[in-house]
């Protein structure tokens, strides 16, 4: 029987106001067409001041417009390629939706009563409001409660409310996606109603890594990989539905199969390390029964990096267009 699973890319993080309704764009997708890829990660950038803000907002510069999310979405679906749409929030202050904490309730001077929680949840209620109407207007098949916000995984009361009111405004695949998720197991070992349970699939930001100094073939990366296959597996298994990659992805660097998180990681252009790292992740993964795929973080570069760009063989980022991984998408992408 065939294992529905996630094939695509992330595109457009960090994306500017008016890019999805330019040509290039629209040349983007028809790259990603070529490939065979099945799903994009569609990311509309939102904005909060700072890490301990409880306000997001579309910002007039960052945030692409209603209107051309609707046009790349039509363009992604005239290819036949499915959309998760991701609102993805971003902060000014330059710190990330990992950083992001909010005190819990409490009223510890008179008259003086926190509730960060309340106001965060309240405004992140409104933003899902907001997109679910885009969502639905344009038939994107998934939708994804942002990313990588650890540090409210446990807060299932605030979070419970919010997908019960995007089940009665959306009826498509539901999911979001966390940094390292698999470290929440003793989270849902503990809590039956946690959450997660509520979703229909749940997604991880997956850059362990694959070699122990950088290089080797798919064959040894994946053989390197298989601690990281047990602890994804344990989590899988107590969380009884679709587990994937919200994000995977390595540079086209010497060495970074060895940190494929990082972005800095020097050495000069090496398409195949990334290309390897990609070909492991699908040999040590796929044989797995609750795996559910990948999105490869990311098709393309909407912010300047000079690290990136100082060899002339090639980019060095995390994009694969023109490079071998992209190679690899396509074959992965080509199997039934």
């Amino acid at each position: 029987m065939k294992r529905d699973v996630f094939k695509g890319v992330t595109f457009g993080f960090y994306a500017r106001d008016g890019y999805f309704s330019s040509p290039a764009a629209a040349r983007e997708v028809e790259k990603i067409a070529a490939l065979g890829c099945e799903w994009v990660c569609l990311v509309s950038t939102v904005m909060q001041e700072t890490y301990s803000s409880t306000r997001q907002f579309r910002d007039f510069t960052i945030t692409p417009g209603d209107d051309e999310l609707c046009d790349i979405i039509r363009l992604l679906h005239a290819r036949d390629i499915k959309v998760m749409f991701r609102p993805m929030l971003e902060c000014w202050d330059g710190t990330q939706r990992g950083h992001l904490h909010l005190p819990g309730s409490d009223e510890i001077i008179p008259g003086k009563r926190i509730h960060y929680r309340e106001d965060w949840f309240a405004n992140y209620a409104a933003l899902t409001r907001h997109y679910l109407r885009i969502a639905n207007r344009c038939g994107c098949e998934g939708y994804c409660l942002d990313s990588e916000l650890n540090q409210l995984a446990d807060l299932s009361e605030y979070w419970l409310p919010l997908v019960d009111m995007i089940r009665k405004n959306y009826k498509g695949h539901l999911t979001s996606s966390l940094i390292s998720a698999e470290q929440f197991l003793p989270l849902i070992q503990q809590n039956p109603n946690h959450w997660f349970f509520a979703l229909d699939s749940l997604g991880s930001s997956m850059y362990a890594a694959a070699s122990a100094h950088g290089g080797g073939t798919p064959e040894e990366m994946a053989t390197f990989l298989a601690p990281t296959v047990k602890r994804c597996r344990e989590f899988a298994e107590a969380y009884g539905k679709t587990f994937y990659f919200g994000e995977c992805g390595c540079c086209a660097t010497t060495g970074a199969s060895q940190r494929p998180y990082f972005w800095n990681n020097g050495g000069r252009y090496d398409g195949m390390e990334q290309a390897n790292y990609f070909e492991a992740v699908i040999r040590a993964f796929t044989p797995e029964p609750w795996w559910g795929g990948l999105f490869w973080w990311k098709w393309d570069e909407q912010n300047v990096r000079p690290q990136f760009l100082d060899d002339p063989a090639g980019d060095k980022g995390f994009t694969i267009d023109g490079k071998p991984a992209a190679q690899v998408l396509k074959r992965w992408c080509e199997k039934q």
